[in-house]
């Protein structure tokens, strides 16, 4: 008997949201009908723009603890194989469920989060592709960012962004994790790196101190090795440990019938009674939407930033446009293919 060990969810408001109204609760906007959200949500599919992959060392743990992956089209859940146990609670018999593998409580599972469409990054309000940070969504306590943790309400994409170090180092420690899965490992790899050795370079970038050549080849590997995995559509890494920080814990000790005398002192690893479910989404990139009037060369841009969104439509007035418009234009909303980034601004191109 499979049983959801725990599911994850990921929304992007890009396709979700209706031109100005919104899919989640958002300060000042108008948010769409619970009917119109269950429509876009009935058609929403994650897969039709970013994949979720285990790596290579949860591939193996996966099948080793007979979890498998099951997609859904909002993400993705794992799913362990149990056998029922009865336990007692408040004087009734109610069935549990153990996994047929039990799972030590420091079993960390690691997903890459991977867009495979080429306007990803334009209509994302994520960090740029070219920037050496990725996104780190984990239920293990950490001093620079949020626990991931399971709950019914919308945790923003942008909360799990780690910085240049903490992407090194998490990059550092799935190569090492991937390392020890090889039956013959690669003879020049990251893991080579020593833990004490890279902490010394990193407090050295921090004081602002000067590195040796050798040092400067460590910092130079590492975040040639971020290169290539966002180069590769990677965007961050859902990383999920069963027993995790701030009551995270996939499992828990029940105490359960005994066959051999009927009685309820068996202790087994199971399942609790609400599996976790994590929820996370990413917002749409809002940009300044500059319209290119081909006949007169006339360059007309909107004052305030407006919301890309697959859906529904933007209205665009005369008074919303420097300079006022000269003449009667229809001013049809964007698409993704062409955004230009100047002075930290992003600007949508259309041409009319």
């Amino acid at each position: 008997m499979y049983k959801t060990l725990f599911n994850f969810n990921l929304y992007h408001t890009y396709f979700l949201d209706e031109g100005e109204k919104t899919f989640f609760q958002t300060n000042g906007a108008t948010r769409l009908s619970e009917s119109d959200r269950n429509l876009l949500e009935r058609e929403y599919k994650l897969e039709d723009f970013l994949s979720i992959t285990p790596t290579t060392s949860t591939t193996r743990k996966l099948k080793n603890h007979r979890l498998f992956i099951r997609n859904h089209s909002k993400g993705f859940r794992v799913l362990t194989e149990t056998n029922e146990q009865i336990a007692l609670e408040n004087g009734s018999e109610v069935s549990r469920y153990s996994p047929v593998i039990p799972m030590d409580d420091t079993l960390s599972l690691t997903f890459y989060l991977k867009s495979h469409d080429p306007y990803f990054y334009n209509y994302s309000n994520i960090i740029e592709k070219n920037n050496a940070q990725l996104y780190l969504l984990t239920n293990i306590d950490s001093s620079a960012i949020n626990i991931f943790r399971a709950t019914a309400k919308e945790r923003k994409w942008k909360k799990f962004l780690i910085n240049e170090r903490e992407t090194r180092a998490l990059v550092y420690n799935l190569e090492v994790e991937n390392q020890k899965q090889l039956l013959v490992p690669n003879l020049v790899s990251i893991d080579a790196i020593q833990p004490n050795e890279l902490n010394t370079i990193e407090s050295k970038i921090e004081n602002a101190q000067p590195l040796t050549e050798s040092e400067l080849e460590v910092i130079d590997t590492l975040n040639t090795a971020i290169k290539v995995l966002k180069n590769r559509g990677i965007i961050g890494v859902l990383q999920l440990q069963i027993k995790g920080d701030d009551n995270t814990e996939f499992t828990e000790s029940v105490n359960v019938k005994n066959p051999n005398n009927q009685q309820f002192d068996l202790e087994k690893q199971c399942l609790p009674k609400a599996y976790p479910d994590f929820d996370v989404f990413i917002n749409n990139r809002e940009t300044f939407w500059r319209y290119k009037e081909l006949q007169t060369s006339t360059i007309m841009t909107t004052k305030q930033k407006k919301p890309l969104t697959k859906n529904g439509r933007v209205e665009i007035e005369n008074q919303d446009i420097q300079p006022l418009p000269q003449g009667n234009y229809f001013f049809p909303n964007p698409t993704p293919e062409i955004i230009i980034k100047e002075a930290q601004k992003y600007y949508s191109e259309v041409f009319i």
